[in-house]
């Protein structure tokens, strides 16, 4: 299977690329940050693309850089943003904030799937991380409300192709003792890799249009 992940010059996106390439898929790193993603490159022995998937100029020159079939995307965000207490930002700051996030969560993977959905198989998948659980009425959970509102509506379009397009999001944490943990807790990053690459399988094809969360088996409300 051929697999472009994108923001794999941040750690969460390492962590997904690891978990492709371990199961023995041909995975192609991307990111904005060169001298990141040639580490991640070396250590995983596989290609790697330097583009930014916020950058329409950026995106629209991937033609020719990626294989031309892949079986899945999986869009991983590069923050551009960060957040220090908000009760000290001045206007421009929320501005940043905001603007920073929708265009490293959400218009970069918007934009990457207008360019490469394309090249994307019959069968394929599209994944879209959340990396963070965002607290009520935030600039986070109004992207993750918005990635998720897109995923829902593509699931139709690439539905028509065989393509399913998920989002995996982080869920609530649990406390030690929860019964649900086992003995070892895995980190969201690792469950992140691990769904992801589950919704990458054939075991999987009846799943699209959802968001999904990893919360180390804990139920999504507590009510």
């Amino acid at each position: 299977m051929d697999v472009l992940i994108t923001g794999c010059d941040t750690d969460l996106g390492r962590t997904v690329a690891q978990s492709f390439s371990d199961a023995g898929h041909q995975v192609v790193i991307a990111g904005r940050r060169r001298d990141d993603l040639d580490v991640v490159a070396k250590e995983l022995d596989v290609d790697s693309v330097v583009f930014d998937s916020a950058d329409p100029d950026s995106v629209a020159g991937l033609h020719g850089q990626v294989p031309a079939h892949l079986d899945a995307i999986v869009n991983v965000p590069t923050p551009t943003w960060n957040s220090t207490d908000p009760r000290g930002y001045t206007l421009s700051d929320h501005a940043a904030e905001w603007r920073g996030l929708f265009d490293a969560d959400l218009v970069a993977a918007v934009l990457t799937v207008q360019v490469l959905g394309d090249h994307l198989r019959s069968g394929g998948s599209i994944i879209t991380v959340i990396p963070e659980s965002p607290r009520e009425g935030s600039a986070a959970a109004a992207v993750k409300a918005a990635i998720s509102n897109w995923t829902a509506g593509q699931a139709d379009h690439f539905g028509t192709r065989g393509i399913t397009i998920n989002a995996v999001a982080a869920g609530r944490g649990v406390e030690p003792g929860y019964v649900g943990l086992g003995t070892t807790t895995p980190t969201v990053g690792a469950e992140i890799a691990r769904l992801s690459l589950f919704l990458s399988t054939p075991a999987a094809r009846h799943i699209t249009g959802q968001t999904l969360h990893v919360s180390h088996g804990a139920l999504a409300d507590f009510s």
